[in-house]
């Protein structure tokens, strides 16, 4: 049987990927180069608030949970091309996706939560992979090859 503690500590883990993504997307937004440069800078620059948006969510659920909340974040690459940016980005995505369904199918295991605090870490989990695996999708087109006009 797994405690409120183990499930604390794997949200926080989570917490420190969405860190993370915050950092190497603002970063990659300054460092990025080339042609469409102002637009993936942009573009960069809003997934970068969206996941502050996702490290606040967190926050307030590990303490709401009776947690405290990690700062901490993983190191991250310094890129300037926008292709390599891209595929780095869909590894880190790729692994927050995984580990969001993961971790929705071990709140189901008895994690000493009362069942509203189980549904809202279920639902909000759900949430998170939502807009995770929507982010993969759109980061997925920036990798296809370009088609030449004809």
């Amino acid at each position: 049987m797994n405690s409120k503690t183990n499930l604390i500590n794997k949200l926080n883990d989570d917490l420190v990927n969405e860190y993370t993504h915050m950092h190497f997307y603002l970063q990659s937004s300054f460092l990025v180069q080339g042609i469409n440069r102002a637009e993936t800078s942009e573009w960069l620059a809003e997934h970068a608030e969206s996941e502050f948006k996702h490290i606040q969510e967190f926050a307030k659920m590990i303490v709401g949970l009776g947690g405290v909340p990690v700062t901490a974040h993983k190191d991250i690459p310094s890129l300037f091309n926008p292709i390599e940016i891209f595929a780095y980005a869909y590894v880190l995505e790729r692994e927050v996706v995984t580990n969001y369904v993961q971790r929705m199918e071990e709140v189901g295991i008895d994690y000493g939560l009362e069942d509203q605090d189980r549904k809202y870490v279920e639902l909000f989990l759900e949430d998170q992979v939502l807009d995770s695996r929507g982010d993969l999708d759109e980061i997925a087109q920036f990798l296809k090859p370009t088609r030449m006009p004809s």
